[in-house]
């Protein structure tokens, strides 16, 4: 099922595509380039950051959203006629009882993306030259109303009308995991450009994400930022942007970058800091972000880290997050990278995985060996960026505190359950002799 273009036939082929890419100006692409505080870039994950990860962490599982994964296989082509059906459908009811133009409803749509779709080709990395204007018009009109059905769905502000049989739970988990793959996304201005036509509840919707990556409960996250001044470059980004709580600097603004010259210090594993006597604790949030070294009271430091959620949706999104930071390299906005990159230098040993799970740091749906295999794997990929630089050495800092007495309490640590276990027994046999000496006294004296 084709869209109809009412502008198709005006011009030969192979001028239509030359007269779109000639339309793009250098003007346009830097205007682009200042609405937004990164580039707008969306490309395949690079090979370095895929490092030892499983390849469905990155690949579409039900939908392809965008160029990279269209008809890239057999099952995303089998999902191709239910996107259609769905953009036909939401594009109808849009515009139902408003749609004075004797023109279908998915030509207006097409009318409205139409302006951005030069901007739009220069937020891909490659340049799809294969892809034919008109086509790459339909590919955005049709993928860009199936993500704001999905949306209008997550928020119950989907037409009751509307066919529901494609929207079944099973699927609708799968879809949720695809629509937020750095691989799988379309340009946020032509998202934007169809909201023109059928506004969605864009900060609710992202919101019921948020709620799967926040282990304390499961209502909806909202901030007081909106989701329009956060300026994304597509969903991923603007998901990114709201769990790392607000927009990046301007691109004016004073950007910290990552200090890669400075020697990384030495990091020591969870149950090694809980054997020196660092006190690990949750941070009573979930934004990655929230990390804190909190100086030493009576001697005892603790280290204050964010709940984290791994189970399969959110280990995806994490995952993700972690190519666009790569793919930006902004020190200020790496807070994923760095608190994934924290976690994975405390866990060496299912031990540590234990460790954390029992201070409420970490919930996981895998076992605790394949818990720490799968930091193995996704350490090395990982930028060590300015909160794991500044962790690491609040942490050395505190060590050094603590040097005269580590050993000590590492012995208490090691033995604590046998200490406490025979504790009971210690005073009973205390309390024993105390009253064989007391009454040995009584009859040398009597």
């Amino acid at each position: 099922m084709e869209l109809h273009d009412p502008e198709a036939g005006l011009v030969p082929p192979h001028q239509r595509d030359l007269s779109f890419r000639l339309s793009t100006s250098n003007a346009a692409f830097r205007a682009a380039q200042h609405r937004h505080s990164r580039p707008l870039i969306i490309q395949m994950v690079p090979q370095s950051v895929r490092g030892g990860l499983e390849e469905r962490y990155f690949a579409p599982e039900v939908v392809s959203i965008g160029p990279y994964h269209h008809r890239a296989s057999p099952h995303l082509v089998e999902m191709e006629q239910v996107k259609e059906a769905v953009a036909h459908e939401f594009c109808r009811s849009a515009l139902k009882g408003n749609n004075t133009s004797r023109k279908p409803a998915v030509d207006l749509f097409l009318d409205a993306v139409r302006p951005v779709l030069p901007e739009a080709r220069l937020c891909y990395a490659d340049a799809f030259d294969t892809i034919a204007g008109n086509d790459f018009a339909n590919m955005m009109v049709v993928d860009g109303c199936f993500l704001l059905a999905v949306a209008a769905i997550l928020t119950k502000d989907y037409p009751a009308e509307l066919e529901h049989w494609s929207w079944t739970h099973g699927r609708m988990l799968r879809i949720m995991k695809d629509i937020l793959l750095f691989e799988n996304q379309i340009p946020w201005a032509v998202v934007r450009a169809l909201m023109a036509l059928r506004p969605v509840r864009v900060d609710e919707f992202v919101a019921k994400l948020l709620a799967y990556l926040d282990v304390r409960s499961r209502e909806p996250r909202f901030d007081d930022t909106p989701w329009d001044a956060l300026s994304p470059v597509h969903l991923l980004d603007l998901v990114h942007q709201r769990h790392l709580g607000g927009p990046a600097p301007p691109p004016d603004g004073d950007v910290r970058y990552c200090d890669y010259a400075r020697p990384f210090a030495h990091f020591t594993s969870a149950v090694e800091l809980a054997e020196a006597g660092i006190r690990i604790h949750g941070s009573g949030t979930c934004r990655v972000t929230d990390v804190r070294v909190e100086p030493a009271a009576l001697r005892v430091g603790r280290l204050a880290l964010p709940q984290l959620a791994l189970s399969w949706l959110p280990r995806c999104w994490l995952i993700n997050m972690v190519a666009l930071e790569c793919v930006t390299d902004r020190s200020d906005q790496s807070g994923v990278s760095s608190y994934l990159a924290i976690l994975g230098s405390l866990i060496r040993t299912e031990r540590d995985v234990r460790e954390l799970r029992a201070r409420g740091i970490l919930f996981s749906t895998m076992s605790d060996q394949r818990t720490a295999e799968f930091f193995e794997s996704l350490m090395d990929p990982l930028p060590r960026q300015e909160l794991y630089l500044r962790t690491l050495e609040g942490i050395v800092q505190l060590r050094g505190t603590r040097r005269t007495r580590s050993g000590l309490h590492a012995v208490y640590y090691r033995n604590r359950r046998i200490i406490l276990a025979a504790a009971p027994l210690l005073s009973l046999l205390v309390a024993i002799i105390g009253i064989a000496l007391t009454n040995s006294l009584k009859r040398k004296y009597s």
